[in-house]
Order: structure tokens, then sequence, then C-alpha cells
């Protein structure tokens, strides 16, 4: 049997030379496309039209073929190349001499498959890519939807649906399933960050039984509830709000409610808490003499990051307990 696919662009330099005198790229060819039962078009409705015919060995082996379509609607070759980059140069030049104007629907039809393989190529790079980033991630808010905000020099939309990864010292906007970042926020720089929102929302339904009599208005009520049943959509609705240094994001999470959303995010959360109270330790640690805040400043700025969430009741303790130590002499 032939190879599982024959590779483009055979030949390199020739094909490059062949392409300079107006002959198109060989096409791939890929494994489903190879029928052994009958020649196989590159575009069909057209005739005669080209393609390729995989045979065995002995009856001439895999060409590219020159085909119309018989009268009971089954394809004929009518010439046969060899599947090489000569051979397709001859099955090119043949298919515009018997048929000049299929030569512009076909070279559409390269270019397509081209864009195909191209956009497939990058595809199976970005899963890569991702998959890398899935065992990285603490969370991945995936599909979620940038309700609005302000995020400086940011090619991120309002509406649009996009990523939202944690990873270890950082949360990054992604392109809607691809591995671009657009946006990144360090968390030693958030601020805030809020989970709210209805979270399960109830439409449709609305449909009161009754009628005269018991009987009746059981009968009524019944088919209400049925009708509530099948009309009845629910929803989920939870916004997510991060509010950092220079920045300030709102984003709807469709897939948890607000508790389950603040339960998966315990992890970011955590680092966020750890990368916050770090920053606050250095800054009291580093600061600069003349500008030392009083002991009141500090228990007041520790006090603040533990109300917003940003430090635990243990590291609260534990900062403050450092503040108030007395001096070793």
């Amino acid at each position: 049997m032939a190879d599982a696919c024959v590779p483009a662009h055979l030949g390199g330099r020739h094909a490059a030379v062949q392409e300079q005198a107006g002959i198109p790229a060989m096409p791939v060819i890929s494994p489903s496309e190879q029928d052994w039962s009958g020649p196989y078009p590159l575009l069909d409705g057209i005739s005669p039209t080209i393609g390729w015919h995989f045979r065995p060995q002995a009856k001439g082996g895999p060409s590219f073929v020159m085909m119309r379509r018989s009268g009971l609607g089954s394809f004929k070759v009518v010439e046969s190349f060899p599947l090489t980059q000569d051979g397709w140069a001859n099955a090119w030049r043949a298919l515009v001499t018997h048929n000049p104007a299929a030569g512009p629907q076909v070279l559409a039809t390269l270019r397509a498959r081209e864009a195909d393989a191209a956009r497939l190529r990058t595809s199976v790079s970005d899963s890569g890519v991702m998959f890398e980033l899935d065992s990285r991630s603490l969370v991945n808010l995936r599909g979620v939807v940038y309700l609005g905000g302000y995020l400086p020099e940011s090619a991120i939309t309002a509406g649009d649906r996009y990523d939202v990864r944690f990873l270890e010292d950082r949360l990054a906007v992604f392109a809607f399933y691809r591995a671009e970042v657009l946006a990144e926020v360090q968390y030693s720089e958030v601020e805030d960050f809020e989970i709210g929102g209805p979270g399960l929302v109830k439409s449709g339904g609305g449909f009161i039984g009754g009628g005269i009599g018991v009987g009746r208005a059981v009968e009524g009520m019944a088919i209400a509830a049925v009708l509530n049943a099948m009309t009845t959509r629910t929803s989920v609705q939870t916004v997510v709000r991060i509010q950092a240094i220079g920045c300030e994001l709102f984003l709807l999470h469709t897939s948890l409610t607000p508790e389950q959303l603040r339960i998966q995010m315990s992890r970011p959360l955590a680092a966020i808490r750890s990368a916050r109270a770090t920053k606050a330790t250095e800054g009291i640690q580093h600061g600069a003499p003349d500008k030392s805040p009083s002991p009141v400043e500090e228990l007041t700025s520790l006090a603040d990051l533990l109300e917003k969430g940003l430090l635990t009741r243990e590291e609260f303790d534990l900062m403050k307990s450092r503040l108030l130590r007395p001096p070793t002499i």
C-alpha cells in the first residue's frame, strides 16, 4: 500500500520553480482521500477535472489523473501522471489546456485546502501549549465573558469570551481556546477580589392553573405545573470582580454558582494572599527610614488586608505579633 500521506511541496527548489511558472504547489493528500475504490476529484462539478487515483503497483500505482464524468455518473480516467512534482505539473498543464475555465476554480480549492491545513497545524500547536498551561494553572476559567472595566493597552473587548488562567504568581487573560496572552496581572498587584452575582437564575414559566370546580382546578394546576417545568430555564450568572493596581475587570462566569466558584478559587486566592503579604512585609522591612510608618499605621494596613480577604487570620496574627514584639537590646 502507498504511504499514509503524500508530503506537500516535494522537491523543494524544483517546486518553487514550478510555482514561479504558474503551477500551484502539489496538494497534500490525506489518508481519507486515498480511496482505492476509484479516482478522487480535487474539485467535483467540472469536466474534465483533476485529482488522483490510488491503485496497486501492479496496476500502475498512485497517480495524478485527468477524469470525466461518465453517463452513469462515475468518474472515468482519461489520462494519468506519476504522483510526483513533475507528474503534478503535467497534470495541471493538461487541465488548463483542456478546460481553461477550471484553472481558477481548482486554484481556489487548493488555496482553501492549504488554509485548512495551516489552521490545523496551528490548532495542534496551540493544543500542545494549552495542555502545558493546563498543567501549570491553579484554575482555568474557560469562556468567561468580559463585562467591562479598565485594562490599559489591552486587546480584550467587552462582550467577548476569554480564558482567564490563574497561574502560580499571576493571572493571565487568554484569547478563547487560544494560547495567546492578552493581559497579565501579578498577584502582588491585586487589591480586591470579589465573587458574587445572582447565581442561579430562572426564566420562563409563569403559567397559572385554574378552572370551574375542584376537578377542573386540579386539572388546570397539573397542566400549569407541566408547562412551567417545560418552559422554565435555569442559568448561572456569577460575576467576578478583580481590582488591581491600574486595572479593574468584571467577568461573567456561567458554569458555577458564586459558592461553587469560591470553593474552586481557594488555591488562587491563597496565592494572592501570600503574594500580598510578602509585598507588605517587604514594604515594612525595606521602607525608607525617614518615612517609616508608625506601628498604628502598619496595623491599620494589615487590618485592611484582613478585611478584604487578602490575609488570613493566622497571617494577620503572625505579622501583628512581629510588629508588637519589643525591640531586642
